[in-house]
């Protein structure tokens, strides 16, 4: 007659069927026999990790190295850059949040679209004492902002979209920016300014401002709305938010760029928040330059990740949205650790989520608003905050 027998060896079920016979002696020699082969196992098992964290380690290493590479190579294209400008502008003009800039290739034209104040410029520079130097930038000027009315972002849509009009309030499209160009330098007359350059030269820079519709910036929310309520709702985070966000990283424009670096919509820092997010979306690790950064779509998937990263795995005990908000908001301008040494003097999430828990919103937001370390965070979440409303009825 035969007996099945069940042991329990380091958390595992062994059965044994046997003759009715088997001794103790026999039941404690197949108890070590089975302990030694699940040792072997989970050394085995463990050697197995020990080699995917090392390798894990030394691919991270070297993505780190690739971002500190790709930073240092950006700085001296961009230190570059501004040493040839200057040379022939005496000042230099670059990308920035608020602002987006082209030169023509020998650097004697510059357009730029500034969208936070809601306005078009044109500069050309001519050599001063040629005769014809006024005739030539107004046919260059021209040509730029024919140009510039139909420039398209890294997803090849017009970046001025319904936002530059002829007149009588007819928009700007590719099939009418030569009439509007032709237009403004009719009916502008050109600003002239004479200057000593850097590289010897005097020279005359011309220019010609155009004012953009008045509701320009929410023109280009609109343009960016599914994509937004789609990945906010895809990272659980509000809409509004992000909008609000969004707004106040970039005013809207896909070109963003500030001296960080960051890119895109959503100002996101290649190196740290962008590699957070992709991480955190992707499950691993890869270097981001700005030429991914600027697409929109993925400008907005990342940042509606690192945002809910910050809501609900740094602050994710917090449970009210609106407190949890305050923090995140804070925290995307600052990082995590800065926004818990405002609340507790240390940078433990833990012991910042427990005082949020224990008090109300109005007594965080105060409590960030005169702890924060940085004038620019304090304003940041203002400003942000006081936004959302704005968005209160596109939900």
């Amino acid at each position: 007659m035969k007996r099945t027998i069940t042991f329990l060896v380091g958390g595992a079920i062994l059965l044994f069927t046997g003759s009715i016979g088997v001794g103790q002696e026999d039941i404690d020699s197949i108890i070590k026999a089975e302990e030694k082969a699940l040792q072997e196992i989970m050394d085995k098992d463990q050697a197995y990790k020990d080699r995917v964290e090392e390798f894990t380690r030394l691919y991270q290493a070297r993505i780190t190295k690739e971002y500190e590479e790709y930073e240092a190579a950006e700085a001296r294209r961009l230190k570059d850059m501004e040493d040839a400008i200057r040379k022939k502008w005496a000042d230099f003009r670059f990308d920035t949040q608020e602002e987006m800039v082209d030169y023509s290739a020998d650097l004697n034209a510059r357009s730029s679209v500034n969208f936070k104040e809601g306005t078009v410029e044109v500069e050309v520079i001519e050599d001063a004492g040629d005769a014809a130097a006024q005739q030539k930038a107004a046919e260059e000027i021209k040509k730029k902002l024919a140009e510039l009315a139909v420039k398209k972002s890294a997803d090849n849509k017009p970046i001025l979209k319904d936002q530059v009009r002829l007149k009588p309030g007819k928009n700007v499209t590719a099939q009418n920016a030569q009439e509007f160009a032709e237009e403004v330098v009719k009916e502008k007359p050109l600003k002239k300014k004479t200057y000593s350059a850097p590289d010897g030269k005097e020279r005359v820079k011309y220019s010609v401002t155009v004012p953009m519709v008045p509701n320009h910036i929410e023109i280009r929310a609109k343009e960016f709305r599914q994509d937004v309520c789609d990945q906010s709702r895809r990272f659980n985070i509000d809409p509004r938010v992000t909008f609000a966000v969004m707004h106040t990283e970039s005013y809207f424009n896909p070109r963003a760029r500030s001296y960080v670096p960051a890119f895109g919509l959503m100002q996101l820092v290649p190196k740290s928040g962008a590699r957070d997010a992709y991480i955190y979306v992707y499950k691993k690790d890869r270097l981001l330059q700005g030429d991914y950064l600027f697409v929109p779509k993925n400008n907005i998937e990342l940042g509606c990740a690192y945002l809910s990263k910050i809501r609900h795995v740094y602050f994710g005990g917090v449970k009210d949205d609106k407190k949890a908000y305050y923090c995140a908001i804070a925290a995307y301008n600052t990082g995590a650790g800065n926004v818990a040494r405002a609340l507790t003097g240390t940078t433990k999430l833990g012991a910042a989520i427990d005082v949020v828990n224990s008090h109300d919103a109005q007594w965080v937001y105060e409590r960030l608003l005169r702890s924060l370390p940085y004038e620019e965070t304090k304003k940041y979440i203002r400003t942000v905050t006081e936004r959302i409303g704005i968005y209160e009825s596109w939900m």
